[in-house]
């Protein structure tokens, strides 16, 4: 009997791990299935929606661009509106011709008017009146020079510069330039690497321009003077799109 009962336990045991075994492989394998239905879905399962994203991100990138270089010194002023206009109509003919290899139409066009009316951003973190007020510029910072130029203002505003040891504020009760160089922050902040921040930027607008180095010795710039409205139309045998962004430039 004890050998029978013996035998019966080997077979409970030798099932259920034979159970075991089956539901660990069902489970990598449903696993694997649900994983590789997302990166299909990513890849392709909507690339309508990709192809927008795109479309955005490098229709943003080429204006960005085309700003840059027609106001780059020793570019001619007076040509700058139509310098940028020649970039732009070539990127959107090429843009065009691209797409349509896939059987998608598309079209971009441009509001550049805050610019040809001087009409600076606000100093929010999209540049709109309605963006984020209060916002990191610059994080990680080791060394930096700020340049504001502010022309209209509803105080207050200021520009918030913390290290681990100290705080320090600029505030702005009028329309004003200042520079605020490299050793400036550091006698007022003590230590590095700090942060850069606007406080209550919407009720502020005009440019700023904010060039240095990061603690681990990258270079960067940040800097707005106005923001231009690209439109995007894009359309297929079955959709059609009208999407207007907001673009910040020259950076």
């Amino acid at each position: 009997m004890g050998i029978i009962e013996n035998e019966r336990a080997q077979f409970m045991l030798l099932a259920g791990f034979i159970i075991a075994i089956g539901l660990v492989i069902a489970t990598v394998m449903l696993n694997n299935i649900i994983f590789e239905s997302n990166m299909a879905g990513e890849a392709g399962g909507d690339p309508i929606k990709y192809d927008l994203v795109n479309l955005m991100r490098i229709s943003g990138d080429e204006i960005k661009s085309a700003y840059r270089n027609v106001t780059a010194p020793g570019q001619n002023p007076a040509l700058k509106f139509s310098n940028f206009t020649k970039q732009m109509q070539n990127f959107n003919e090429n843009l065009s011709i691209i797409y349509a290899l896939h059987g998608e139409c598309v079209n971009l066009s441009w509001d550049i008017s805050n610019w040809n009316t001087t009409r600076y951003a606000n100093f929010t973190e999209n540049g709109t009146a309605n963006g984020a007020r209060n916002w990191t510029v610059i994080e990680n910072v080791k060394d930096s020079n700020i340049t504001v130029n502010v022309t209209t203002i509803s105080p207050p505003f200021n520009i918030s510069i913390n290290s681990s040891t100290k705080s320090w504020q600029i505030n702005f009760t009028a329309p004003q330039n200042i520079t605020i160089n490299s050793a400036q922050i550091i006698a007022n902040v003590s230590v590095t690497p700090y942060t850069i921040s606007f406080i209550n930027g919407a009720n502020v607008s005009g440019r700023f321009n904010i060039t240095g180095n990061t603690s681990n010795n990258k270079s960067f710039i940040r800097a707005r003077d106005y923001i231009l409205n690209a439109t995007i139309l894009f359309s297929t045998s079955d959709t059609r799109a009208n999407i207007t962004i907001p673009v910040s430039v020259p950076w």
